[in-house]
C-alpha cells in the first residue's frame, strides 16, 4: 500500500506544479472562461491523501484499513481547502486585477518590415491567433533598426509598437 499513497503524493505534487503555471481559466468557444476547480482539488487530494496515508502507514500503529480512511478524510479535506482558497480569493483577486492593454503582446516577436531610427517610426509584423500583423513601430530605446531585424514587442501605445531588438532580450534571459 506504501507505493500507492507515495505515487499519489508524487502525482498530486506535479499536479500542483502544472495548476500553479497554467492557472485555473479556461476559455470557452465564443471567447467565455470559466474555471476549471477540478485540478486543483485533484492535486490537494492526491498530495495529502499520499502524504497523509504514507506517514501513518510509516509511523503509526493504525491498520491498512483504517490508514486508508484516515487518508481519504485528509484528501477531501485538502480538496475542499483548495476549491475554498481558489473560489474566495484567487478568483476574485484576478478578477479585480484589471488588465493592461497596453502589455497585451508583450513579449511577442516581430520582425522589421520598414526600418527605424530615434527620429523615424517604422513598421513591424507579427503573429497573434493565428493571424499576421502590421503596425507602426517605434524603438523602445532609441536605437535603430533595419528590415528584417528580428526584434520583441515591450508595449502598444496609441497604435504604436515600442519595440526592442532581439538580440538585447536575449542576453537578458
Amino acid at each position: 500500500m506504501s507505493p500507492i499513497f507515495l505515487a499519489s503524493l508524487i502525482v498530486g505534487l506535479l499536479l500542483g506544479v502544472y495548476f500553479m503555471s497554467t492557472g485555473v481559466e479556461r476559455e470557452r468557444p465564443g471567447g467565455a472562461t470559466r474555471v476549471a476547480l477540478l485540478l486543483p482539488a485533484s492535486g490537494a487530494f492526491l498530495s495529502m491523501f499520499g502524504l497523509v496515508g504514507y506517514l501513518a502507514l510509516r509511523y503509526s500503529t493504525l491498520g491498512a484499513a483504517l490508514t486508508l480512511v484516515v487518508a481519504l478524510v485528509a484528501g477531501l479535506g485538502a480538496a475542499a481547502a483548495a476549491v475554498s482558497l481558489v473560489t474566495r480569493w484567487a478568483i476574485p483577486s484576478a478578477v479585480a486585477d484589471p488588465v493592461d492593454p497596453r502589455y497585451l503582446l508583450q513579449g511577442t516577436p516581430a520582425r522589421v518590415t520598414r526600418a527605424m531610427s530615434a527620429d523615424r517610426d517604422g513598421e513591424v509584423e507579427y503573429e497573434a491567433d493565428g493571424a499576421r500583423y502590421a503596425t507602426v513601430a517605434r524603438s523602445f530605446d532609441g536605437s535603430s533598426h533595419e528590415v528584417g531585424e528580428e526584434v520583441v514587442i515591450d508595449r502598444i501605445e496609441d497604435g504604436i509598437a515600442y519595440v526592442e531588438a532581439w538580440a538585447l532580450v536575449e542576453q537578458r534571459l
